[in-house]
Order: C-alpha cells, then sequence, then structure tokens
C-alpha cells in the first residue's frame, strides 16, 4: 500500500471516529416531534420550504446519526423538520388532519426502513426523492441539499 493510500485510509478512520464521537456526544438529539402533519406542511410551503420529516425509532443509532449531523442543523437553520416515531403509540395528525399513529401512518407511506426523510408540501406531496437509510457521510449532505434545492423549486411551480 502506498503512503498516499495509507494517509488516506487513516484520514478516513479518523473522520470516522470523530463522527462516532460526535454521535455519542449528542446521543439524545431532540427534533420536534410531529403532531399536525397538514398544519406543519401547511407553514412550511407558506415560507416556500418543504416539511423535512424524519421517520426513526428508538434505539436506532443511523437515525440518531442523522439526526445530529444533518437535521438538527437544518432546523438551527430554520428549515421546517419534524420526526415520526415508527411506534404505534406515536399519536399525531395526518396530511388530511385525521388523527393516526406513527406505525400506521409508516405503512401508508411505504415507509420500511429507519430513518427515511421525506421533504413534503401541502396534503403530504413528496416534492423530491426520499433519503433511506443514513447514506454515506461524505456525500449525506449533498444529498439532502439537492432534495430541499428540487423540494423548493416543486413549490414554486418549477419540478
Amino acid at each position: 500500500m502506498s503512503t498516499e493510500l495509507r494517509s488516506k485510509a487513516r484520514a478516513g478512520f479518523v473522520a470516522l471516529a470523530l463522527l462516532a464521537a460526535a454521535v455519542a456526544a449528542h446521543a439524545d438529539t431532540v427534533l420536534p416531534s410531529a403532531h399536525d402533519l397538514r398544519a406543519s406542511a401547511a407553514r412550511a410551503a407558506a415560507r416556500g420550504e418543504p416539511l423535512v420529516l424524519l421517520f426513526s425509532l428508538p434505539d436506532c443509532p443511523y437515525c440518531e446519526t442523522v439526526r445530529a449531523s444533518t437535521y438538527r442543523w437544518l432546523l438551527r437553520d430554520g428549515h421546517a423538520v419534524e420526526q415520526v416515531e415508527m411506534r404505534d403509540d406515536a399519536a399525531l395528525r395526518d396530511f388530511a388532519g385525521a388523527p393516526t399513529r406513527g406505525a400506521e401512518l409508516a405503512r401508508r407511506l411505504h415507509v420500511k426502513l429507519a430513518p427515511t426523510v421525506l421533504f413534503v408540501g401541502p396534503g403530504g406531496r413528496e416534492l423530491a426523492p426520499r433519503l433511506v437509510g443514513a447514506g454515506v457521510p461524505d456525500y449525506y449532505g449533498g444529498e439532502v441539499d439537492d432534495a430541499l434545492r428540487q423540494a423548493q423549486r416543486a413549490l414554486r411551480g418549477g419540478g
């Protein structure tokens, strides 16, 4: 193995260790829980933004990774980000305003893996491709940025 390749491999391991340490330090990253998706999507759309909806499971390390590394920063930057726990006891209102549970909503929307992130507008219309899984750390932020831009264009009628 060349010196350059060893150096790159070491840098990759260091980056992974730093990410793991950051996740451990923020093991309780909290995002707002979804309560009324119809109202939340309407508020976000009025600002020209999609509602970013993270479907997660309790004790899911991949969910925590994306919460800590990506979605808490989007929330801090003013984006509409909410979390749906894929559990039967997670009560909320769906995009029509009807009562439902997180697990039922996930089934209806064909969300089978946590984390899954949807970029939605009024009525629950998906405005960009959903992100399934935690992705590759080097690319995940770019995928989120691309999805946000596509969703914003769709809300403006451009796609």
